[in-house]
């Protein structure tokens, strides 16, 4: 996209870079129902316990689910490095540079979330939830297949995206929507919020809630400390 190009062209050059990543997704999705059986492996180690269909189509449709859902992730750098190309020919120097590292920090906070919570937090989240203190003597546990994978994927995904908002902060200090101060002096209530959120993100146990509420926090933190830095909302 450049400044000088025709309002039309920027359409047909957007339709053209969605098409591409449609067409991503796709492919991914494909490779990912194609895979399957490898990487339900790892669900099934992280509940490391059978698992039940309860009615005849769910393998296939919860097998589809989680290919789409994969294909969608894996198509996300494709996503950033298509909208680079699109919008960087009208961006200065300056933005470019504050565009590229924006991207690039949502990306790793994204994938350091997903990480956290798939290496600390799921683990621990269902140890607790499967702990024999809330099953009395003669009851098992008949855990529905689809109903994990979503809640398996629901997990992942939310602690993924609320390691976004320092990103969403600093863009708001970034165009003074926002103020250093205002950040500072409202910083206790952020810290009920984060537990808010944790809470309506994660199980019913507080441990998860505080695995995710804690980083939130300490990222805020960080956000403050780099928009002091940058002289960002003042």
């Amino acid at each position: 996209m450049t400044k000088s190009m025709p309002f039309w062209r920027h359409v047909y050059e957007l339709r053209n870079r969605l098409i591409i990543v449609l067409l991503s997704i796709l492919f991914f999705s494909i490779f990912s129902y194609i895979i399957f059986p490898f990487y339900f492996k790892t669900f099934y180690n992280v509940i490391k316990e059978n698992l039940y269909a309860t009615h005849i189509a769910e393998g296939f449709l919860t097998r589809l689910k989680v290919s789409i859902l994969l294909g969608a992730f894996l198509t996300i750098p494709v996503l950033l490095f298509e909208l680079l190309l699109f919008i960087f020919p009208a961006l200065t120097k300056k933005e470019k540079t504050f565009f590229l590292l924006s991207i690039l920090s949502t990306f790793i906070l994204f994938i350091t979330g997903i990480i956290f919570a798939f290496i600390y937090v799921l683990p621990i989240s269902i140890n607790f939830l499967k702990s024999s203190t809330f099953y009395p003597e003669n009851v098992n546990r008949l855990i529905s297949y689809n109903t994990f994978v979503t809640f398996f994927f629901q997990f992942l995904i939310g602690f993924g995206l609320c390691f976004q908002f320092p990103i969403i902060i600093l863009l708001l200090l970034k165009f003074n929507l926002l103020k250093i101060k205002h950040l500072i002096k409202y910083f206790k209530y952020v810290i009920i919020v984060c537990f808010i959120v944790s809470a309506i993100l994660t199980p019913p146990d507080i441990i998860s809630q505080i695995f995710l509420a804690v980083p939130m926090i300490i990222l805020y933190t960080i956000t403050i400390i780099i928009g002091k830095l940058l002289k960002l909302g003042e």
